[in-house]
């Protein structure tokens, strides 16, 4: 099977679900499972590594952490503990370290103490083409010994096409829960994010295929709960910005040993400012340093010092995952978030109810593209040629949806609608201009009314979008109705008077629908606000 998700929040939700729905039960020892061989799982943007899935209960510092610890090329199980307290449970030697760790492997390989990190960065340097971009984690003279320690992920392989730097990952046995999402997909994304930086491209894609994907039957009964507290949003949503990795090649074992040096000096006294040194000046690196300072202090500190603590952080992703780790039980935090990105995201998975004045200006800003992209194409043959024609797309559209009982998605269900109520009310803007006005627009409307996004802007804030209902079927089967009734009524040829009164009825109706596909699913739309500032954004700039 292929799951090809945006980032690892979405891969996460989307492979538990498959898993949950299409995997088959596996006892392997003593475990069951429900398993997908030969698993291919895309990440189109690796770099949104963080995990924002609220019952997932993701460990962010274990994440950062481990990953740090891998890049160094450490194996040592003290350091690791002090974040990731199970760590001793994998070590095959009384704790002291991990034999399947991949620090050692990637960084001195074997007995010639090969740093296979060097040698892809000097490949792909020399020969940005080459197909020999690889790194092997499984060792078969230390890996065939029946050690219970054994690397799940077994092979890394690097290329660069068309200025971005790709990444496939083969692995014998990947957890989703611990092993994809909880440790992997965050340590390869670091170090995906390192090559490209060292050898001047972008970061493309992750690919991983995994012999044996798995969830384990302990993880069962949370599964739904994860995929249903999961609101379709991430703070890169929001505008909420990288902590970009910018240490050069040259300068990397150097800047990860004062970054080790800093991370004991915080951890011992995080009372004490982070020591300054090379590592601080990276600023991935400087706030993977703040917020493991803030872990650290928070089992000493009172409440009022950890807000502070937390609102000092720079608005980054770094920091939206260590908000989203302290506001889980306690959400009333967040109320020490200053205005912004961060502030809004929150905001968005927190609130079930009605559509916000941002979600209006995102409706507005839908009608001016299209006018821009479509201008009068939409009138043009006329209203039995061109203008119903689009209205009813719309209408048939929300009825599939109401007939697959809406398993379509929220977003799916609310664009439709969305587009149903504008073009509705550009319908009836067009009516406006036969004959005599009926009232609808102020005297000094400019004409012709169907031309000027001022009225159409006009007719929208006069609209609320507040009364929305859980269930967006009767809206959609009296919108259904009410077109059946219009299309008839113009191909009749009935009085303007008529069709005026139906246009004002299904126009309100789109109008509920719409509030009855936003109310209590704050991702959708803030999903589609955020798009349509996006869009305004890229206009802007163009």
């Amino acid at each position: 099977m292929l799951v090809t998700s945006r980032n690892i929040s979405f891969a996460t939700v989307e492979s538990i679900g498959a898993l949950m729905d299409t995997g088959k039960e596996v006892t392997v020892g003593k475990d069951r499972t429900k398993e997908l061989i030969h698993q291919v799982t895309v990440l189109e943007r690796p770099l949104e590594r963080f995990l924002f899935v609220p019952e997932r209960r993701n460990d962010v510092f274990a994440q950062i952490a481990e990953a740090l610890w891998v890049a160094a090329g450490r194996n040592d199980i003290e350091w690791l503990s002090r974040y990731l307290h199970r760590a001793a449970e994998f070590s095959q030697d009384g704790g002291r370290t991990w034999q399947g760790a991949y620090g050692p492997r990637l960084r001195r390989w074997s007995h010639a103490g090969i740093d296979q990190v060097a040698h892809v960065k000097r490949i792909l340097s020399e020969d940005p083409a080459s197909r020999r971009a690889v790194m092997s984690l499984f060792d078969p003279e230390t890996d065939l010994t029946g050690t219970a320690d054994i690397p799940c992920n077994n092979w890394l392989s690097w290329i660069v096409r068309d200025g971005r730097l790709h990444l496939a990952v083969a692995v014998r046995s990947n957890d989703v829960m611990w092993g994809f999402s909880g440790a992997n997909a965050f340590e390869w994304s670091v170090l995906h994010e390192m090559l490209a930086h060292w050898l001047g491209v972008a970061v493309g894609s992750q690919t991983w295929i995994a012999s044996s994907f798995h969830v384990y039957e302990r993880h069962w009964s949370r599964a739904a709960r994860i995929t249903e507290s999961f609101h379709r949003l991430t703070p890169y949503d929001f505008g909420v910005t990288r902590a970009e990795f910018r240490t050069s090649w040259d300068d990397l074992d150097r800047t990860l040993s004062s970054w080790f040096e800093a991370e004991a000096a915080m951890a011992a006294d995080p009372d004490a400012p982070i020591p300054q040194g090379v590592a601080v000046t990276d600023p991935f690196l400087k706030a993977c340093l703040h917020a493991l300072r803030i872990r650290c202090g928070s089992a000493s500190w009172g409440e009022d010092r950890l807000r502070k603590e937390l609102a000092g952080l720079p608005h980054t992703d770094v920091a939206a995952a260590v908000w989203e780790h302290f506001s889980r039980d306690e959400p009333g935090r967040l109320a020490a978030l200053k205005p912004g990105g961060l502030a809004e995201f929150f905001a968005a998975g927190a609130t079930p109810g009605a559509p916000d004045q941002r979600f209006r200006q995102g409706i507005k800003r839908l009608h001016a593209r299209k006018d821009r992209l479509y201008g009068a194409a939409w009138k043009r043959r006329g209203e039995l040629v061109s203008v119903l024609p689009n209205v009813a797309r719309k209408v048939d559209r929300l009825e599939v949806f109401l007939k697959d009982g809406i398993r379509a998605g929220d977003e799916a269900v609310l664009d439709t609608a969305i587009d149903l109520y504008v073009y509705a009310t550009k319908y009836r803007l067009l009516l406006e201009e036969r004959e005599e006005p009926s009232g609808l627009l102020p005297p000094d409307a400019a004409s012709p009314f169907s031309d000027h996004d001022e009225n159409f802007e006009g007719l929208v804030d006069g609209d609320g979008f507040e009364d929305g209902a859980v269930d967006p079927g009767p809206g959609i089967r009296n919108g259904v109705d009410l077109f059946e009734r219009l299309w008839r009524s113009a191909t009749d040829g009935a009085s303007l008077v008529v069709i005026r009164d139906l246009s004002d009825q299904l126009r309100d109706a789109a109008r509920r629908i719409v509030a009855d596909a936003a109310y209590g699913k704050p991702a959708a739309v803030s999903a589609f606000s955020a798009t349509e500032a996006r869009y305004r954004e890229e206009g802007e700039r163009s």
